[in-house]
């Protein structure tokens, strides 16, 4: 009989006490999930972020490839490249009489897109676009880089 009593007086109780119990479970089963989403959203990003790279630097390979392949059809790229190297080697023997010229077009001194050609020359002779990505005059403006821009 006083059993009977316990028994009846305590269901209320335990039943309170497991639905207590089962409410905390079923929470931190939630937030492990929750935790397992965000490591699931890092390792995806980490692994796009790869992808990305991987994607970029086979582009870039093929547009190497590319411009040694159409090399053979033209002159254009022979005569550019004496154009830069004699406008180069002017800077040595007349640098007074080019940085004159420099100033009369507005520029202190050789403008910043004449390294760029030079840039560009070494991309396209030894197949360097990784080098081209590399040197950037206005700065990674995404990631808030303003040092050259």
């Amino acid at each position: 009989m006083w059993s009977t009593i316990v028994d009846i007086l305590s269901r209320p109780l335990t039943s309170w006490v497991e639905g207590r119990e089962s409410r905390k479970y079923l929470r931190e089963e939630g937030n492990l999930e929750i935790t397992k989403a965000k490591v699931a959203l890092e390792v995806a990003k980490y692994t796009a972020e790869a992808e990305r790279l991987k994607a970029g630097d086979l582009a870039d390979a093929d547009y190497d490839k590319q411009a040694q392949m159409e090399k053979r059809f033209t002159l254009a790229d022979e005569l550019l490249t004496c154009c830069v190297v004699l406008l180069v080697t002017a800077h040595f023997f007349f640098p007074e009489e080019l940085k004159k010229g420099w100033e009369a077009m507005g520029y202190s001194s050789a403008p910043w897109w004449l390294e760029f050609i030079i840039v560009g020359m070494f991309v396209s002779v030894f197949g360097l676009m990784r080098l081209f990505r590399a040197f950037n005059p206005f700065g990674n403006r995404d990631k808030g880089d303003s040092k050259n821009g």
